[in-house]
């Protein structure tokens, strides 16, 4: 079969196989096993099943952005901790990927009390609760419902647990979703957690986001978290953005934190940039901090941009801090220098 039929034959056959799966449950092991509908609501359905008190799990399909798989390959996945085993352990290796994955809450108490994801290709095993399967849930109300979950669902560490599964949606939804959940109504560590998917698995829409937060969002410690996430962006843009953070960001630590991650994401490219915040930062840590993250850049570049700084700064702590890193290289370029300010001197 030529490149081109069989290319063509394995995307029909995974998508044959993509619409086999979003209509059969998974296999669910020691389990009371029962199927409802949802296609009235799924939020209506969970407060049922939380009047009936529980413990039980309940499970549905989501399209998935990716492919998705887990590390635990094919095998089975045991939801509850007294039924765990340790019979040998699985990669991604002997992992089938889908674009389906399986969201799974545990309720108890009244309350959803854990939120998991699971792939397609996972035997579930329920360890003798009851397990309730639903259909006809749309990833639209999905998104909604974990979304309301992460921004009033109780404790911060469930709230946190919905976050995940809502950036694996493969919806239009997912990143304004996304978006509210990091906007600062919401706690720090969830918007944090928001802002992290949002740069880490949604493209150009998810840059966007993030870049209306590094320009409008009033809190500097988010902001701060921001420049790491900005490395996270395949967005081309996303380099200019945090370059733009290293020089113009009202807050000093921002700053730092832009210079650091702009040499460790922009190598070269951003040499010339560290070294004007270098020189002309108007916060005394910055210019140092820039000179930092110069001694941080790659290959040779690290030494000569130092030694421009320690010849050419006017601020004699900057010409230290530069010196200071000169010292710990092992250029020849810095030796050479090192050498020649000794016996200047």
């Amino acid at each position: 079969m030529p490149p081109v039929t069989r290319s063509f034959a394995l995307s029909l056959l995974l998508s044959v196989s993509s619409l086999l799966i979003a209509q059969q449950p998974p296999t669910v092991l020691h389990a009371q096993f029962s199927t409802q509908s949802a296609e009235h609501g799924l939020s209506p359905e969970i407060d049922r099943l939380k009047q009936a008190g529980g413990p039980l799990w309940t499970g549905y399909f989501i399209p998935v952005e990716e492919h998705f798989q887990t590390s635990n390959g094919d095998g089975i996945s045991y939801l509850e901790s007294h039924y765990q085993r340790t019979e040998g352990k699985h990669d991604y290796s002997n992992s089938t990927p889908t674009d389906h994955a399986v969201i799974l809450l545990r309720i108890a108490g009244g309350n959803v009390e854990k939120i998991r994801v699971e792939s397609a290709n996972r035997q579930l095993d329920a360890g003798g609760l009851r397990f309730v399967w639903l259909t006809g849930v749309t990833p639209a109300d999905s998104i909604r419902t974990l979304k309301t979950l992460a921004v009033t669902g109780g404790l911060l560490p469930l709230r946190e647990e919905a976050v995940f599964p809502i950036s694996l949606h493969h919806a239009p939804e997912t990143v304004p979703a996304l978006a509210e959940i990091a906007g600062p109504s919401n706690d720090l560590a969830l918007r944090e957690k928001a802002a992290f998917w949002l740069a880490n698995q949604h493209g150009h829409d998810g840059f966007a986001a993030i870049q209306r937060f590094t320009r409008d969002d009033a809190d500097p410690k988010f902001r701060e978290k921001l420049t790491f996430d900005l490395t996270l962006s395949h967005d081309p843009a996303a380099l200019e953005e945090l370059i733009r953070m290293a020089h113009t960001d009202a807050s000093p630590q921002v700053r730092k934190q832009a210079q650091f991650w702009m040499a460790t994401s922009g190598g070269k490219k951003v040499a010339g940039d560290l070294r004007t915040s270098a020189q002309s930062d108007p916060d005394r840590e910055v210019r140092k901090s820039a000179v930092f993250a110069l001694s941080r850049l790659p290959g040779d570049e690290a030494a000569a941009q130092l030694i421009q700084v320690a010849q050419s700064s006017k601020d004699g702590e900057v010409r230290k801090q530069a010196v200071f890193w000169l010292g710990q290289s092992n250029d020849p370029r810095a030796l050479d220098y090192l050498t020649q300010l000794l016996t200047t001197n």
